[in-house]
Formats: structure tokens, C-alpha cells, sequence
């Protein structure tokens, strides 16, 4: 059986115009050999794997050719040719600075450099990797770099240009080359699948393409890898599945969803991506770029930006039609936000879904374009037997002992009612944090977006917040002071001295479409007052009610009539009212602490 010889090695360029992607550096190079301004010295800098050692050691078989082309082209026949082909050539000499970075490596390569060819024009040495070289390889190199003789060419090549010390790159002429398009990376690969008599869809070969993300040599090592995998017939399907690359197609049909307002298929869709292995990050990224490329096929002379093949491309453009300029900048402003933000979650998963729920939003607020007859779904778990409405009867009578967030009966409100505030605890935020919504099956998906809506919907009158509503379900006391909990926790961090004043507002309920607010100040009413469609939003949102009206009262508290004592005071105020204080006082002669 032949030795199987991989692609990358197979088809390696041979001449200079077999070079693919680097036409610029390829130019220079021939015009350089025409003219017979060859320098000492280069240095070919970039990524990986797009044609910087294959450039040099063409470059050396060029200029030791005998017998060059009109081309200025290597001619592969001359002796000189044919022993750099067969690896035998005494002219050349390729080294790893990675193994051999010591100062006697290079001190080894200075006495060599004393002795001319034996044939030939010059002796060429490429040092691959010579960022590896250690400090002390690179300055007792620097002399010979400079000042060589006539017969030697350096030609060193790196993926770390930074790392090369300043005093070689100022001896060397210096040619960055540059990642390979899509484009001419899939002309390639037709061109090597069509040698090798191996069949494709051409947006199979656009994936390897962009897999190989601009190096020549990765898209051909993957390309050898997945034709033993699909049998010589490379498919869109196999090399996305192969290549752990999410189908073009999920990202059209997901963009639908969001176009649409589709929320639930959108999520559901989400689900199944997840379900399949992908991670988060690579569906948004790849989100991100679908929604780029809907963008630039909005506009006829961006679409030649599309690095997709022309039965994609048309897909883009007929989807672009559907989406205004507007949806498609918010939906990329959600994507780069959720992108930024996404390390930084703690839930990812649910980061994702927020953000395609705002895009969802973004046509369609507030609406589902596609209503669903079923009733809502039940709840999956059984509800808790333990809790009762404050409205049943039984739960006024006995309340369950068990239940954390149970309250102590709370007295009737009227709304001329003048007495003292009730009082509290503050462990019902705390349980309420904790616990969450679920216990009562509240929903609470909307809750950031409620308490962040701009500020000027706060605006509005507080008269358009007090019309007559349509009826909505009656909710107890112990829901509406977990509801408020919850909702002082979603606040912003920077509204802390908002939060602390709405924490001495505890809301009462007068009746099923009225809360009470009794404060004893005016500074908290206001607060209230200048949030109340954010409170509303809030309650309405919460309880599935939109009739919910605020009422805001200031009640005399007999708190606010204590005067704050000095200890002094407070022994004289005791004395009026206890004559045996001032007899004990005077008789041990006793002095107040100031």
C-alpha cells in the first residue's frame, strides 16, 4: 500500500505563483529577483500556517535556480532545483530556533556561514520560529545578520513578531503576510477535491473555510480528516456536524422567531441548540455574525462582504428584506451587550434567554405574533397544601405555624383610617429573597425590565394611573408585601438611598385593586410619587391585575413626638416622674454621663 502523503504536504506550492492569498509579497519578491536587489536579510512575519516557510524556501530555490523561467519562476529541472526537491540540496539549510536557541547553536551557525557553496550562487539559511532564540543567541547573531557575505541569505520567519528583538528587525526586511480569505481558501480546496476525485457541496467547503480561520494549512488537515470521515463526499451537513459548527439554518429560523416576536419558539429552539452539545457562547457569537451578514445584505454593495457561498448569500438577502434597519442595529446592540456581559454571568443560560426576549420585544413589545388558543400550561410541581390565601376563611382563623413567610393578622384599612403604621419585620424581605416568587407562582421574568424602564415613562400623571382598569385576580396581603420585597431587591445598586426610603414604606391592601402606602413623611411619599408607574408597572406585572391603583398617606407616628434626650434631660424628665429617682440620686450623689 502507498504511504499516504497529506494534503498540506502534497500540494505545497512550488513556485511563486503557486502561493495562494499573498499576491503583494510574491510580487515584491520577483521584481526583487529581476532586479537583482536581493537583500541580505528577511524576516516573514504572521499567523500560522499561510505560506511563510513555503515563501522562503521558495525564495532560496529561486535564486540558486540555473535556469530561471520568463517568469522569474523557479524551473525544477536544473540540478540545483532537482536537489532542493529531493532534500539534498547543500545550498539550503532550514533550522528551528526552537531547538536550537543557545549561543553555541549560533556560534555553530557563524563558522558555517565562513565556508562559500561548493555550487551555486548562494547559501541560504531559513531559521523557522526565531522568536525562540534566547537573548544571548540573538546578540552574538546580531554581527553576522548585518554584515554577511555577499554569498549567504538569511530568511527568518515567525508567528511573534513582537518577540524579535529591535536590532534584528532594523537588519532585516520585513514582510507581513496575512491571513487567507475564505474565498481563496475555497478555491483551493476545489481545486485539491477535484485532483483527488472527491465530491462537495460547496458550502461544505465554505465551513472548512472558515473553520480554518485564515491558515491554508488548517483548512487542508481538516480537509483530509473529514473526507476519511464522509467517504469522499463532503456534504453541508457531515462537515457542519464533524466540525462542531452550528447550522446556518438554525440561525435563519431563530432569526425568524425573533422577527416575529415568537418568544416561546425562540427559547425552545435555544433549548434544543443547548440540548445539542453547543455552548452558549458560540450560539451567540455566531448570532452576532448572522445578524451582521443580515445587515450587509440589506445593502447591494455591502453583500460582496459576505464570506458566505451564493446560495447562502441569497438567503441573506431575502431574510434582510424582512428586517428593518432599526431591528437589526437593537437586535446587535442586545447581542455585543449579552457577548460583553456573558463571563461575567452567573447564569448564562438564562443571560442568552433575556436577551432573545428583548429582541423579541424589539417589533413586537408586549405582543405575541402568534397567540395561542391552550389554555396556559399547569404548574409542573403540586402546590404547597401548607399555604392558604389570606382571603379563606380558615387561613384567617388558623394560620399555618409552618409556613416561614406567615404574618401576624394585620388590622383592617380604610383609606381615612389615621392610626399608627404597622410594624413589620424585616425578615419578610428576607424570606422573600430568598424563597422567591414561586412559592405563590408568581412570574417574575420581567422584573429587571419593569424596574428599568426609562425614566420617562415615570413621568406621567398619576390621575392616567388611577383610571378605571379591566378587573384582574385577587392577590393576599402576604403575596403584595413579598412582591414589594422582591421588588426593592430588583432595584438598581445605584438607587441605594432610593431603596432605603421605600423600605420604610410598607403597602397595605385596601381592597383587591387599591395598595395604601401610609408613610410618615413627606421625603417618602415623594420617593413613591416620583416612582409610581415603575411601582405599578411592578404590581401589575406581578399580579396579573392592571385595575392595581397606589395610595400614598402621611400618618402622625407617636414615634415622630419622642424628643431626643440628653442623658442630663433624661434624669430630670425621670425625677418629675418618680420621686424616689432624685432622693437616690442625691442620697449616693450620683452625676449623669455627658
Amino acid at each position: 500500500m502507498d504511504n499516504f502523503i497529506v494534503s498540506a504536504r502534497k500540494y505545497r506550492p512550488s513556485t511563486f505563483d503557486e502561493i495562494v492569498g499573498q499576491q503583494s509579497i510574491v510580487q515584491t519578491l520577483k521584481n526583487a529577483i529581476r532586479t537583482q536587489q536581493i537583500a541580505q536579510a528577511f524576516l516573514f512575519t504572521g499567523p500560522r500556517g499561510v505560506g511563510k516557510t513555503t515563501t522562503a524556501r521558495i525564495l532560496a530555490k529561486t535564486i540558486n535556480c540555473l535556469n530561471l523561467t520568463p517568469n522569474f519562476e523557479p524551473c525544477n529541472q536544473c540540478d540545483s532545483c532537482m536537489d532542493f526537491n529531493n532534500n539534498t540540496s547543500l545550498n539550503i539549510f532550514e533550522l528551528d530556533a526552537a531547538s536550537n536557541n543557545s549561543v553555541d547553536n549560533i556560534r555553530s551557525l557563524i563558522d558555517q556561514v565562513r565556508i562559500p557553496p561548493h555550487h551555486g550562487k548562494y547559501k541560504v539559511y531559513i531559521i523557522d520560529e526565531v522568536h525562540m532564540l534566547s537573548q544571548n543567541a540573538f546578540n552574538a547573531f546580531l554581527k553576522t545578520l548585518e554584515e554577511p557575505p555577499d554569498y549567504v541569505k538569511f530568511i527568518l520567519a515567525t508567528t511573534e513578531k513582537h518577540k524579535v528583538m529591535a536590532t534584528i528587525l532594523s537588519r532585516c526586511q520585513v514582510y507581513d503576510f496575512k491571513r487567507i480569505t475564505i474565498e481563496d481558501i475555497v478555491h483551493q480546496l476545489q481545486h485539491v477535491a477535484q485532483n483527488e476525485g472527491i465530491s462537495y457541496e460547496i458550502e461544505a467547503l465554505h465551513v472548512i473555510a472558515e473553520k480554518a480561520d485564515g491558515a491554508m494549512r488548517d483548512a487542508l488537515s481538516i480537509f483530509d480528516q473529514l473526507v476519511t470521515y464522509s467517504g469522499r463526499h463532503l456534504t453541508y451537513q457531515k462537515v457542519a456536524e464533524s466540525l462542531y459548527v452550528l447550522s446556518y439554518e438554525d440561525y435563519f429560523k431563530m432569526s425568524e422567531y425573533l422577527l416575529h416576536g415568537q418568544t416561546s419558539d425562540a427559547l425552545i429552539l435555544l433549548n434544543d441548540i443547548i440540548e445539542r452539545g453547543f455552548e452558549g457562547q458560540m450560539f451567540i457569537n455566531g448570532l452576532g455574525k448572522h445578524f451582521r451578514n443580515l445587515w450587509l445584505a440589506k445593502d447591494p454593495a455591502a453583500v460582496k462582504l459576505l464570506e458566505v457561498s451564493e446560495t447562502v448569500a441569497n438567503l441573506y438577502i431575502t431574510q434582510a428584506q424582512k428586517c428593518s434597519l432599526q431591528f437589526l442595529a437593537k437586535a446587535l446592540n442586545l447581542i455585543n451587550q449579552c457577548d460583553a456581559n456573558y463571563r461575567m454571568s452567573l447564569n448564562k443560560r438564562l443571560a442568552i434567554e433575556i436577551t432573545l426576549i428583548n429582541i423579541c420585544q424589539i417589533e413586537n413589545p408586549f405582543t405575541n405574533s402568534k397567540p395561542n388558543p391552550q389554555p396556559a400550561p399547569t404548574h409542573i410541581s403540586e402546590p404547597n397544601a401548607e399555604y392558604v390565601p389570606k382571603s379563606s376563611p380558615s387561613a384567617a382563623s388558623a394560620p399555618s405555624s409552618q409556613d416561614p413567610l406567615s404574618l401576624p393578622p394585620q388590622p383592617n384599612l380604610s383609606l381615612s383610617s389615621t392610626g399608627q403604621t404597622p410594624k413589620s419585620s424585616t425578615n419578610i424581605e428576607n424570606n422573600a429573597t430568598k424563597n422567591g416568587l414561586s412559592h405563590f407562582g408568581l412570574q417574575t421574568a420581567n422584573v429587571r425590565k419593569i424596574i428599568n424602564q426609562p425614566e420617562e415613562q415615570n413621568s406621567k400623571k398619576i390621575e392616567e394611573s388611577q383610571q378605571p382598569l379591566p378587573q384582574g385576580r385577587e392577590f393576599s396581603e402576604e403575596e403584595l408585601l413579598i412582591v414589594w420585597a422582591s421588588f426593592l431587591e430588583a432595584l438598581s445598586e445605584k438607587e441605594e438611598v432610593l431603596v432605603y426610603s421605600l423600605k420604610m414604606a410598607k403597602p397595605q391592601k385596601a381592597d383587591n385593586h387599591t395598595i395604601v402606602f401610609q408613610v410618615v413623611n413627606g421625603v417618602i411619599k415623594n420617593d413613591i410619587l416620583n416612582n409610581q408607574e415603575r411601582i405599578l408597572d411592578f404590581f401589575r406585572t406581578e399580579f396579573s391585575n392592571p385595575s392595581i391603583k397606589l395610595l400614598t398617606e402621611i400618618i402622625p407616628s407617636s414615634e415622630n413626638n419622642i424628643m431626643a434626650y440628653t442623658p442630663l434631660e433624661r434624669l430630670n424628665e425621670l425625677s418629675k416622674r418618680n420621686p424616689f429617682v432624685k432622693e437616690f440620686v442625691q442620697k449616693f450623689n450620683l452625676q449623669p454621663e455627658l
